[in-house]
């Protein structure tokens, strides 16, 4: 097929839901009047492809068989955290292997933890103009639907579902089957899981990762010429139903084709830790942790930490926390650690200490080398990680302020994890580009179906403020 996807003028979509909680399960519906007009021949052709257009970066990948007829070859969706009430894009991905037939339709479901919580949109432009009734093999779709939760919606998160269904076929006996990836007991293909922003819940934040102009040092100071075109991210957060942590903390992130750096600056009057032992239990005192979901799906994840004498510890998780860790798995991560005052010292008062770490980019695949995830990244591509700094005062228990805020009982929280998007040098992303090109296109007509510490460094004297007397700052190696 010769449709050229980089000219295409990407319409926005109308989605009408209805709730249905029954008995016997959740079921399809026919349009029963009010759905938008079909779109024009012109968007279908424009959303038609011979395979996945190059340079599609795919927010939850599949590749899941329905039927032996139908491959879900994954998602893109404009945001990771949903608010009831508010429209989300999602963007489906199909392809066909042979037709299905004239009777089959596609249907969506979102759900949540009860029964109560359940929606059927089945409706998008696509679905209108080119249904599974007009499939043909070797066709790649592009089917864009407008999702908004109901404004009543109490589920911390909220499962979107996709699947065929026979037209006249009620329940779960009337869709065809998955025969790969990810399926409930329903027969439903669960396509992604996203947190939903309920009233109250801190937000979670999105850090454009710049890309390096230079080589790093790792040395703790992020004195490179590539760290100052590195934004600061907002002051940590402490943690929810915690002790207060007001203590400054801060980092900033840069990559390349090898590394993804990471600079925190902790502001800490007492900087202490008993341990020093490689994959001691570092987080018993000061600590800065970081939590990494690379493919976003909060299974297979890697814990890294760095403590004031810059021992490490790194552990995988090859599936959720509940299951255990692999403490004999190394991240292969170079650290530095500055601090800015004397550690272990209770008698004085400090100034902080600061952590320079280089973790390959391999590495966040843990021991999971088929995990899901384009080392190096492209540009756009995005990654769910947290930084979490642990304090450990003298006459008092463990606070800890991080990144994307935490509750104090769970600092994984894989829920919880902060988006970051790999940028180019000038913080650019490819989907920024794409999203901004895309919302030019939009103002579409509503007929055309749219809604709108290293070794061998010498010790350096800091001046403190108000004139005090300079402390020694020294660089101490990772263990």
């Amino acid at each position: 097929m010769g449709y050229n996807w980089r000219m295409r003028r990407i319409a926005q979509t109308v989605t009408i839901a209805a709730a249905v909680a029954l008995a016997a399960g959740c079921v399809e519906r026919e349009p029963t009047g009010g759905q938008p007009a079909p779109p024009d021949p012109a968007y279908v052709e424009r959303n038609l492809f011979a395979e996945l257009p190059e340079g599609e970066t795919l927010t939850h990948r599949l590749d899941a068989d329905i039927g032996g007829k139908v491959v879900y070859l994954g998602n893109q969706i404009d945001r990771t955290a949903i608010v009831p009430g508010e429209p989300f894009t999602i963007v489906h991905w199909w392809k066909v292997v042979s037709p299905p037939g004239p009777d089959w339709r596609v249907f969506t479901h979102v759900i949540g933890a009860s029964p109560a919580e359940w929606m059927n949109v089945d409706y998008t432009p696509m679905r209108a103009g080119h249904g599974p009734d007009k499939w043909q093999a070797g066709q790649v779709i592009r089917d864009e639907q407008k999702i908004a939760l109901k404004g009543d919606w109490r589920s911390p998160t909220a499962r979107i579902a996709v699947g065929l269904w026979r037209r006249g076929a009620q329940g779960v006996d009337g869709r065809m089957p998955v025969s790969s990836g990810p399926v409930d007991a329903e027969r439903r293909l669960i396509v992604a899981t996203l947190p939903v922003q309920l009233k109250g819940q801190p937000s979670l934040p999105t850090y454009a990762i710049r890309r390096a102009r230079g080589p790093i040092e790792i040395d703790g100071k992020p004195d490179d010429a590539a760290w100052a075109a590195a934004p600061w991210s907002p002051d940590f957060a402490p943690t929810i139903g915690g002790e207060p942590l007001r203590d400054r903390t801060r980092a900033k992130l840069l990559w390349d084709d090898q590394h993804l750096y990471a600079f925190v600056e902790v502001t800490d009057r007492d900087v202490f830790s008993e341990f020093r032992d490689r994959d001691g239990t570092l987080w018993k005192a000061d600590v800065v942790e970081w939590f990494i979901d690379a493919d976003g799906n909060r299974r297979g994840y890697v814990e890294l930490q760095v403590n004031p004498h810059n021992a490490h510890f790194d552990a995988w998780f090859a599936k959720t926390r509940r299951e255990g860790s692999d403490v004999a798995w190394n991240a292969g991560m170079r650290s530095a650690v500055r601090v800015r005052g004397t550690v272990d010292d209770r008698s004085d008062v400090d100034e902080g200490w600061d952590v320079e770490v280089a973790i390959p980019l391999v590495a966040v695949r843990g021991r999971d080398d088929a995990m899901r995830v384009t080392i190096p990244p492209r540009v756009g591509d995005r990654w769910r990680l947290n930084i979490v700094r642990v304090d450990k005062p003298k006459d008092a228990g463990l606070r800890a302020s991080s990144w994307s805020r935490i509750p104090i009982q769970d600092f994984h929280a894989l829920d919880r994890l902060a988006t970051v998007v790999f940028a180019d040098a000038d913080g650019q992303t490819a989907a920024a580009r794409a999203v901004g090109a895309r919302a030019a296109a939009t103002a579409a007509p509503a007929e055309a179906g749219g809604a709108a510490t290293a070794a061998g460094d010498e010790p350096r004297a800091v001046k403190p403020a108000g004139g005090a007397k300079p402390r020694t700052t020294r660089p101490v190696e990772a263990r």
